[in-house]
């Protein structure tokens, strides 16, 4: 029963997750719009993002000092508020904020969920796949709902979404005082770990990770809508268009990948090979983009970041996995937050870094550097000796004696 009431708890959380960072995303030009202030289109997903960053790196020590289910529900209850106010929100200042403060619980949860999913379920490879595609099934949500309410509400379509969040997850947030404390962490967390011997290892995950998240912001939140779509000859309403058809694809894509060969797959392989199965394929897929932009084609860009969402998650699912369960339990949220918090600082400055270089290079070498950072990701994962995957919790526990 413990098992299924967590799985429920982060599932809405991780559902949730995707579907507001995809609204702050792809409705910032109608949420500038909507305030009368043009200026502030592209520090919306960067006050989130921001936010994202000190909640990572707050919630990982949190969730080692005050447990997992206490932070857990600190969590969600900030992201209840947070969601509910920004609905009725007219001021930029204030929606900047609340999109801060957002972005803060959303990304500490995650980091503490992370830690529980390990230490509580035993299918714990699967358990993670599942809750991470239920992210992708956020984002899909978002664009579905981006298209039907931009067409009933127009520039006030942003407010329903986050109106709609912040009232489905209530219920959820209850759920959460009824989990009970990690056993795991009531046992070994109060150990002192040093984390000598896992530097080499923390590295290139985190190496790993601050590639996968720069992937994973800069091209569907700037390239795709401020650059690729301008690129392709779409107007700013046919580009807004274009964009949720190609979020749809790529999310739908994920979701299938995701609930079929990646959690078939996740605890069949290796976590190294998992790892660099992901990204090579992530690679060839990055490369056909580039030919697609270049031949300047909408539907094989449509289709190649559809194929490119399929099979890549198996990559970034592991090393998110790695982060987690190869470390003891009194340092698992700081390195999983550590990892998380560094990512989100890049995944903060990317979309002002990337809208800086594709302003001063085409759009066809901009799409190639990100082909080549997943070249070097996957380089970096052959250097690595890692667990294997089946290990037990106490297994891992008595490696760090």
């Amino acid at each position: 029963m413990q098992g299924k009431t967590l799985l429920i708890s982060l599932l809405i959380a991780f559902f949730l997750g995707g579907l507001e960072l995809t609204i702050a995303g792809t409705m910032g030009n109608l949420i500038a719009c909507s305030l009368h202030c043009k200026n502030i289109t592209y520090f919306l997903l960067f006050s989130y993002l921001l936010g994202s960053v000190l909640g990572s790196f707050s919630f990982g020590y949190l969730v080692d000092k005050l447990g997992r289910k206490r932070t857990l529900e600190i969590g969600l209850l900030i992201f209840v508020v947070s969601s509910v106010l920004l609905s009725f929100s007219f001021l930029p200042i204030m929606v900047l904020s609340l999109l801060f403060i957002q972005g803060f619980a959303i990304g500490g949860d995650s980091v503490a969920a992370g830690p529980m999913v390990i230490e509580n379920l035993t299918y714990r490879g699967k358990a993670f796949v599942v809750l991470s595609t239920t992210w992708f099934l956020g984002d899909f949500v978002a664009a579905f709902l981006g298209i039907i309410l931009t067409s009933a509400f127009s520039y006030e379509a942003w407010r329903v979404s986050f109106a709609i969040a912040g009232v489905l997850v209530i219920p959820f947030a209850i759920i959460r005082f009824f989990i009970k404390e990690s056993e795991v962490w009531q046992k070994y967390g109060k150990r002192k770990v040093k984390i000598g011997k896992g530097v080499r290892l923390l590295s290139v995950l985190l190496l790993v990770s601050v590639i996968d998240t720069i992937i994973s912001y800069a091209f569907p939140f700037v390239l795709l809508p401020d650059f690729i779509s301008p690129y392709l000859g779409f107007s700013t309403i046919q580009g807004v268009d274009f964009v949720d058809e190609a979020i749809i694809s790529a999310t739908l894509a994920s979701i299938v990948g995701g609930f079929t060969v990646v959690v078939f797959l996740i605890d069949k392989l290796k976590r190294k090979t998992a790892m660099i199965i992901g990204h090579a394929y992530m690679l060839t897929a990055f490369v056909l983009m580039t030919l697609a932009v270049l031949f300047k084609s909408p539907l094989g860009v449509i289709i190649i970041f559809g194929v490119l969402s399929f099979l890549s998650p198996l990559g970034m699912f592991a090393v998110s996995l790695v982060a987690i369960e190869a470390f003891p339990a009194s340092i698992r949220g700081k390195v999983s937050g550590v990892i998380s918090g560094v990512s989100s600082v890049f995944s903060a400055v990317t979309p002002i870094i990337i809208f800086s270089l594709a302003s001063k290079v085409n759009v066809v070498e901009s799409t190639a550097f990100l082909a080549g950072l997943v070249g070097v990701a996957v380089a970096s994962l052959f250097s690595i000796n890692t667990i294997s995957g089946s290990e037990s919790i106490e297994e891992i526990e008595n490696a760090w004696k």
